[in-house]
């Protein structure tokens, strides 16, 4: 491949990433933003018709690097402005709930002073980037504010009632905004960030015991003709209905299902011995045969399927590595299939 062949593979990829990526922002939904980044990848890939100047002759047409690039720096800028009055926003609910702490405790004793010191601990998690500092310490002040409530005259009861109100408030969305931050918006399912994490823990843990562990990497065959085809909003339900059956399929509390990035999935299945992956991945690549979308009936479904076991020795990298290998080959091999690594 020629170097500006590859060059314009690795700018169309990165357009491509900026797409599947995003998410809804004051100035454009997540899907808009998918079909606009696909747009300018096929333009410069391709030659296909400029997408903000719609179809000019063919004999007219250039590829629009710079616009491509001013897109994209537009699109940063309105995902960063939009996380930044997203975080503003949090961090001002949780100044409030400091400011009716210091107002429900006062200094009337060793156990006043001693919350004063956890929520002056909470007011420095405030300005960090820690969610899980956040959690921790206001979890701490909680829990002084319970003993000190039971301490604490009639008169201060309502406003410490209060006060706990707003302070679940707060954790419960301390611990939405980390559930959030794990899971796929799309399909429901644990996003890369957790299965990274996931796999990590099984590698260490199940890596010293000895206890046999599966990964799978699904990909959805000739997705991109869906898309082409039947359009995006087409390819969104598939990807919801493939994680509705893989739920279905793999739905042990020690089975971990996840959407490791467009259209492939990945699965981490415990106490699975190897010798039963192939019956495994089978009966999943039958159960995604099945599925049809009820407003096109007629669309056929199928995925190729990459199986490795975790091996002695192994750490994140290699397991994975094997996996994505086995899949490739399943994908050569003329897709709708199941290969098992080496």
């Amino acid at each position: 491949m020629a170097k500006s062949d590859a060059a314009l593979d690795t700018v169309a990829g990165l357009l491509r990433l900026l797409g599947e990526h995003a998410f809804d922002t004051e100035d454009m939904k997540a899907n808009e933003t998918r079909m606009r980044a696909d747009a300018w990848a096929r333009h410069l890939l391709l030659g296909t018709p400029h997408p903000e100047r719609g179809n000019e002759p063919a004999s007219e047409r250039e590829r629009d690097f710079v616009g491509a690039r001013r897109w994209a720096e537009s699109l940063r800028r309105s995902e960063l402005n939009y996380v930044r009055k997203a975080l503003s926003e949090f961090r001002q609910v949780i100044w409030s709930v400091v400011q009716n702490f210091h107002r429900a405790v006062g200094v009337e004793g060793e156990e006043d002073r001693r919350v004063a010191v956890q929520i002056n601990r909470l007011r420095t998690a405030i300005e960090s980037n820690s969610i899980e500092m956040l959690k921790r310490e206001a979890t701490s002040v909680a829990a002084s504010l319970s003993t000190l409530v039971a301490q604490r005259e009639q008169r201060r009861s309502i406003q410490f009632e209060e006060l706990g109100t707003e302070l679940k408030s707060m954790h419960k969305r301390l611990e939405d905004a980390r559930k959030s931050s794990e899971t796929c918006a799309l399909t429901g399912l644990h996003n890369r960030r957790a299965l990274d994490s996931y796999i990590d823990r099984v590698v260490e843990f199940d890596g010293l015991t000895g206890v046999p562990v599966l990964l799978m990497m699904v990909d959805v065959d000739n997705f991109k003709l869906i898309n082409d085809n039947h359009g995006h909003p087409t390819g969104d339900e598939v990807l919801r209905l493939l994680a509705r059956e893989m739920l279905r399929l793999f739905l042990r509390k020690c089975d971990f299902v996840a959407r490791y990035g467009g259209e492939e999935f990945a699965i981490v299945v415990r106490d699975m011995e190897f010798k039963h992956a192939s019956a495994l991945a089978e009966r999943a690549r039958e159960r995604v045969s099945m599925v049809r979308l009820p407003e096109l009936p007629q669309l056929s479904i199928s995925v190729s399927i990459g199986v490795s076991e975790l091996r002695t020795g192994d750490n994140a990298a290699s397991w994975l590595m094997r996996a994505d290998a086995a899949l490739l080959r399943a994908k050569k091999s003329g897709k709708n299939c199941v290969v098992l690594a080496a």
